[in-house]
């Protein structure tokens, strides 16, 4: 079961493009920093990123884990991850936080698939809400972090580039080699560019 990871900046589309891709019939794996912010307003605990962002971070780091290990999908079908484990190494890089050996070595010994694509910073559609606190300048050094992490252990990175949401589902799905499986994806009205349509966006590989 191939696993890719959407990761890049908060408020860049990682999580309507994860949408767009459960709405292909593809098997995905929410963001679970949105559902942790969600569960400890809900129950008063204090594991937030403006509260306690240590306590937040392990808790994320936990949850993303167990997230890997246990996603599904049908035999050979890919999975997407709006984001993963390496985003709480890369929060740690954030607030000063060196994550701990054993966080390390449980991340060493899973992988993604590759290419592990990358939503960029968008101004335009970054915006505020009651779990998204933080503003676009801190968006700019999640992104990098990131990055930053990813790189250090040593994936392949590409870059969404900044068209519609149909556009980036049409993007993703001709990098993983499930082409074939969307073929018939329709968002509205407008029907997916299908790979060999020479309008296609390119994207780019980060180095």
């Amino acid at each position: 079961m191939p696993k890719f990871v959407i990761t890049g900046a908060s408020g860049g589309g990682k999580s309507t493009l994860i949408a767009a891709l459960a709405g292909a019939g593809f098997a995905t794996v929410p963001e679970a920093g949105r559902q942790i912010v969600a569960e400890q307003m809900a129950s008063g605990g204090t594991a937030l990123p403006w509260r306690d962002q240590a306590a937040f971070m392990d808790l994320l780091f936990v949850r993303s884990i167990a997230a890997f290990d246990g996603a599904e999908a049908a035999p050979g079908r890919p999975v997407f991850f709006d984001r993963s484990f390496i985003e709480a190494i890369a929060y740690g890089a954030v607030i000063g936080r060196p994550p701990p050996r054993s966080m390390q070595e449980a991340a060493g010994k899973r992988r993604f698939d590759g290419p592990v694509f990358v939503c960029p910073p968008w101004e335009e559609i970054f915006a505020r809400d009651g779990e998204r606190r933080h503003d676009f300048d801190f968006a700019l050094r999640d992104h990098e972090a990131n990055v930053a992490a990813y790189r250090a252990s040593g994936y392949e990175l590409m870059e969404i580039p900044r068209v519609s949401v149909e556009e980036r589902v049409a993007f993703v799905i001709a990098r993983t080699g499930a082409v074939g499986e969307a073929a018939a994806f329709q968002s509205g009205k407008k029907t997916l560019r299908q790979p060999g349509n020479p309008e296609r966006p390119t994207g780019k590989t980060i180095s």
